[in-house]
């Protein structure tokens, strides 16, 4: 996978290519600077590079200040349990392929307004009633999510709801190598700028992984132009050897 793709609907325009290439120029271009955003109603400032064009990856560094972590962390202390996976047949069953623990946060509570409400603009105004439920997931050691997607791969039905996009916030991390890994995805980060290699693991050559970094984030697509789910947008939790890692899973629904 080449990192500067570009979106297919752009390459055979020369004239919307010159204005995508300036404006990523200008606010997104990682050799450059990272855009930074300061959100209406939200004094929280975050910055935004773009891992992958396609499919579309960014990261977001500092996406979810201290405060907000702690608040969170401790809004869902008491309520984590097995977590699950959905089957065939639409059913959630504990499974051996997902090890981890999680706890679904209550609506209503300010922070978790908060947090939607910036995953929203971030992404152009997603209506409220298209956000699930925020989601943590915490990982001891030894502990795992094997590769998955977050979208359902095998759908057929275009009246059902599918996750659209996810962000995945790391909340705390008090482990080595236990990011997340997408395997049918590579770069080669020989070529890109090395100040990629605090965020990735640049040693990774089979696949991108992204470093589990407190109050980072990754925002990607889960599904293709057809509304179908992409593929390469597999990916897996890995085990903390030592320590613990605790996410905070943000999807939008389309």
């Amino acid at each position: 996978m080449s990192r500067l793709r570009l979106p297919t609907a752009l390459s055979g325009n020369p004239l919307l290519v010159s204005s995508f290439v300036l404006l990523v120029s200008i606010f997104l271009w990682p050799r450059l600077r990272p855009a930074r955003f300061s959100l209406e109603q939200d004094q929280h400032t975050f910055s935004a590079r773009i891992l992958s064009y396609d499919p579309l990856m960014i990261h977001l560094e500092n996406f979810i200040s201290k405060s907000e972590r702690e608040h969170l962390l401790s809004l869902g202390q008491s309520s984590f349990q097995a977590s699950s996976v959905t089957n065939w047949n639409g059913t959630n069953v504990i499974s051996e392929d997902r090890t981890s623990s999680s706890a679904y946060l209550p609506d209503g509570d300010p922070i978790v307004e908060r947090i939607i409400s910036r995953a929203s603009e971030f992404q152009g105004y997603t209506g409220r009633g298209d956000h699930e439920g925020l989601q943590l997931t915490r990982y001891h050691a030894g502990q795992k999510f094997e590769p998955h997607w977050d979208h359902d791969q095998n759908a057929t039905d275009d009246k059902s709801r599918q996750r659209l996009t996810t962000i995945f916030a790391v909340l705390e991390a008090t482990c080595e190598d236990c990011g997340t890994r997408f395997p049918s995805l590579s770069v080669d980060w020989e070529q890109e700028d090395r100040r990629w290699c605090q965020f990735v693991d640049c040693n990774d050559k089979e696949g991108i992984t992204v470093r589990a970094i407190p109050g980072n984030a990754l925002f990607w697509k889960n599904l293709n132009s057809t509304n179908r789910g992409d593929a390469r947008t597999l990916h897996a939790g890995l085990p903390p050897e030592t320590g613990v890692k605790t996410g905070l899973n943000i999807w939008t629904l389309c």
